[in-house]
């Protein structure tokens, strides 16, 4: 993005995919009696920090009831067939699939149920200020259809004639439909071969195989979902920097 936004740059080390096993999160509510007023429930971590506008905070967010209650939501405890690490938010967390990782709450240590919109710091930060292609303050939520070009990486040099490129491509809960490859910077495109897409929330591997000649290539990637929802070719702003799923762009050299 230009200008780049404040805050973390993420840039490209900010997703993987893992098994998450615990607690359907519908069932634990379920075994309560919802007030009848209830309209989104809030889940606090144990970690908290001091912000200008608030002070002292604890790590907080709210979700509608609506959402809570859907079959998805899970309360984690184990990671990659293992104990819920520290760092992954031991003992036990939230996880949210589908959704940007604000949600998806660590080290929970309270769960409870509003009547009206929460209005805590995370809950108002996480939002699209400035976007182009959302109403303005609309809530950050769903991921935005991605890929990424893992091989080769930016720089490499590679050799004249067919190349093998490879990478993954991921969506917010929608099947990847297709993925397409360019060696010209995105004027033309050809398509991927498509691994297994284990479930609807966790990325796909996908392969491809162009022709590049010297002195450089400049390669892209670009996925469809099944809904249609595709990758722009040019980065969407924001004040916050946030669901950015611009086309991803590798120049190697060619020798």
């Amino acid at each position: 993005m230009e200008p780049v936004p404040g805050g973390t740059p993420w840039t490209l080390g900010g997703a993987s995919t893992t098994t998450f096993g615990g607690v359907w999160l519908r069932d634990v509510l379920r075994s309560f009696a919802l007030p009848p007023d209830a309209t989104e429930i809030v889940f606090t971590g144990a970690d908290s920090g001091t912000v200008p506008e608030d002070g002292a905070v604890p790590y907080q967010f709210s979700i509608p009831v609506e959402e809570v209650l859907r079959d998805d939501l899970l309360l984690a405890t184990t990671m990659a067939g293992e104990p819920l690490s520290h760092e992954h938010g031991a003992p036990i967390r939230l996880v949210v699939p589908g959704q940007y990782a604000m949600k998806s709450v660590k080290w929970l240590r309270r769960i409870h149920v509003v009547s009206e919109p929460f209005r805590g710091h995370f809950v108002r930060k996480y939002r699209y200020f400035g976007d182009a292609t959302e109403p303005e303050g609309a809530a950050v939520g769903a991921i935005q259809i991605r890929s990424l070009i893992a091989s080769p990486q930016a720089g490499a040099a590679v050799r004249s004639g067919s190349i093998r490129l490879a990478g993954s491509a991921w969506s917010n809960g929608h099947a990847i439909a297709s993925v397409d490859v360019s060696c010209d910077g995105g004027e033309s495109w050809v398509p991927a071969d498509l691994g297994d897409q284990p479930s609807p929330f966790a990325s796909v591997s996908w392969t491809a195989s162009v022709a590049v000649e010297p002195p450089t290539a400049q390669l892209a990637v670009r996925a469809t979902d099944e809904t249609g929802a595709i990758q722009p070719l040019e980065p969407r702003w924001n004040s916050n920097g946030y669901g950015n799923n611009v086309v991803h762009r590798v120049a190697v050299d060619v020798i």
